[in-house]
């Protein structure tokens, strides 16, 4: 385990402590000496005193956000990193200016309440805005979602599902290019919230499940059987790997299929699913022709 940090703040702390002690010492020795200073050695005392918080205070948050930002960078992409390091800086250099004002002997009654209600006021104001924020955080630390992964993002807010590749992961937003070339920007609380995303991967290539609805006036295991002998043709000829074929029930006038896709890249999908609806379209007008 790495020490220095730990041991360069008690160092620091031990500097500020001897710093203070010895300003005392010698503020009572002028005073001894020229008792004229006397009615002002406390206040110069004071400012000794806040002197010596202000410098510590500024050496010591910049060790511990040095610190804190390395192990940001290991965990998230750099500019949410450093997005988190400005956050920080703001509430411990606000805690900073507090410890001076207490040191000065200011009333801090009426800023914390004007501070509370102040907070309060904003806190309303920008609550998506923070709750993206605060997504963006747990998404990006956990490694939720990441640059490059393929997903498949479904939710009551866009209706149809959003497939495609993540480009960018940022603290507010996550940039997906979808499989028609979009760029689409979804708030990383989605993520947390209303939205429901499956990573497409599996072992050794990418995975997507394709749901059909065909009317079914044609029997269900003919068309399975059909279209399955359709894809195996098509997908040799275009020397993609063969996909699963399923008959997965029956909702009132129509069937339902699903088929299990491999792919190596996500902008092989809209071909694969252009074969698949092909395989079907043929087989299910093929089969009508009989009737």
């Amino acid at each position: 385990m790495n020490y220095r940090f730990y041991v360069k703040i008690l160092i620091i702390l031990v500097v500020l402590a001897l710093v203070d002690y010895l300003a005392g010492v010698i503020l009572k020795a002028l005073t001894f000496i020229f008792p004229k200073i006397a009615p002002y050695s406390s206040d110069v005392f004071t400012a000794i005193t806040v002197i010596v918080i202000a410098v510590g205070g500024y050496y010591i948050i910049r060790a511990v956000q040095s610190v804190f930002y390395q192990y940001l960078l290991n965990r998230v992409e750099r500019n949410v990193a450093s997005t988190i390091k400005v956050i920080i800086d703001v509430v411990l250099y606000t805690i900073l200016v507090m410890v001076i004002l207490a040191a000065l002997k200011v009333n801090l009654t009426g800023v914390l309440v004007g501070g509370a209600v102040g907070g309060i006021v904003i806190g309303l104001a920008v609550q998506t805005i923070a709750q993206n924020i605060l997504s963006g955080i747990l998404v990006t630390a956990s490694r939720t979602v990441k640059q490059n992964d393929a997903l498949s993002l479904s939710s009551w807010i866009w209706g149809s599902p959003i497939v495609g590749e993540v480009v960018k992961v940022s603290l507010l937003f996550t940039d997906v290019k979808t499989t028609n070339g979009n760029l689409v920007r979804i708030p990383n609380s989605a993520f947390l919230g209303n939205t429901v995303f499956q990573k497409l991967e599996s072992e050794n290539s990418l995975i997507y499940p394709y749901q059909l609805l065909v009317n079914a006036d044609v029997p269900a295991n003919d068309l399975l059987q059909l279209a399955n002998s359709n894809i195996q043709d098509s997908f040799a000829k275009a020397r993609y790997k063969i996909p699963q074929v399923f008959f997965t029930g029956k909702n009132g006038g129509t069937n339902s299929f699903t088929v299990i896709v491999h792919f190596e890249r996500i902008d092989q999908l809209n071909e694969i699913l252009n074969l698949i609806n092909q395989a079907f379209d043929k087989a299910y007008w093929e089969l009508k022709k009989k009737q």
